[in-house]
């Protein structure tokens, strides 16, 4: 099907009590392996780039490609930016096709935070596209956590001031993989909720979802975060693989073999979002998800092909 508003899957998810995995993709061939193993399994799933990763995967590049592998699959499919620190990076995202864009100025001040996000949003809006923003740090875990977590006032605050539609909360949650057993504070979470009980149309994500237990992941999924993003444990289980393929192959050359290495860094990305969406519940769940049009801007739709046709030179 076409490429799907990332509000729409988040939507549906919600409703449904299932989760929808956010997957960090480091390459183009890891995008479309995530997509088609989702497809398999028919669950709806958001492709993920974090900013910091633009000078190795191209915007353009990846939205082109995710939108042709979504059109030929009956799952929905959405393409996310996470982590953008600055306006420009949202519009080549917007440009490149994007769902839904994050603006993360969780390290500045409050209101610079707000000034900030509020920026993005009207852009985003303006082109019929989804955005996410983040208050209290959703820092590295070799850092204290706890120190950064969502402050339930402050978050009624800046979501009304910003007018966001995804919501990035700190309840305990960390980049990285985490050096004890985490614990979400869920107590804060509901906090949260009943700060913003007025705007239901706001959709909460949860960033760190490495090392989380599947207990918890599955009782924040049920009490309304649909949004979960999956990163560095994708990164340590195909590290794991690539290790065990060269053990194996004391013959590789790192030649013609290439692709065998990167296939083997591929599959231990699908290991883990296989597991995830059992997890998450997110199986078997993409033929009851009624999608609309509504994020999806024609006029936008309309400058991609345009641009894709000038980079392919199909006019001559």
């Amino acid at each position: 099907m076409p490429i799907t508003s990332t509000l729409d899957i988040l939507r549906d998810a919600r409703s449904r009590r299932y989760g929808v995995g956010a997957y960090n993709i480091l390459s183009l061939d890891q995008a479309a392996a995530i997509i088609r193993l989702s497809n398999e399994l028919h669950a709806p799933v958001l492709i993920t780039i974090p900013a910091v990763l633009e000078k190795y995967v191209s915007f353009a590049d990846l939205g082109t490609i995710t939108r042709a592998i979504a059109a030929n699959v009956s799952i929905p499919v959405g393409l996310h930016l996470s982590h953008g620190k600055d306006i420009a990076t949202m519009q080549r995202c917007i440009n490149a096709g994007f769902t839904s864009v994050m603006i993360d100025g969780s390290s500045l001040s409050f209101e610079e935070n707000v000034k900030l996000t509020r920026e993005a949003s009207d852009l985003c809006h303006k082109h019929g596209v989804a955005c996410e923003g983040e208050l209290g740090a959703v820092g590295s875990t070799s850092g204290e956590v706890k120190s950064t977590m969502t402050d339930p006032e402050e978050a009624r605050r800046y979501v009304e001031a910003t007018d966001i539609d995804i919501f990035a909360i700190s309840i305990g949650n960390a980049h990285g993989f985490y050096k004890g057993i985490p614990k979400l504070d869920f107590e804060r979470f509901r906090q949260i909720k009943d700060a913003l009980k007025l705007k239901e149309n706001v959709f909460f994500t949860l960033h760190g979802g490495t090392g989380i237990s599947s207990d918890d992941l599955k009782k924040l999924i049920a009490e309304g975060c649909p949004k979960i993003c999956i990163y560095t444990e994708m990164c340590g289980v195909g590290k794991e693989k690539a290790f065990d393929y060269l053990a194996r192959h004391p013959e590789y050359s790192g030649t013609t073999d290439v692709p065998e290495l990167f296939k083997a860094v591929i599959s231990g990305f699908l290991d883990v979002v296989k597991f995830d969406i059992e997890i998450f519940g997110s199986a078997n769940k993409s033929s009851g998800l009624n999608v609309s049009d509504s994020q999806i801007n024609p006029q936008l739709i309309e400058e991609i092909v345009k641009s894709v046709i000038k980079k392919l030179d199909l006019n001559k």
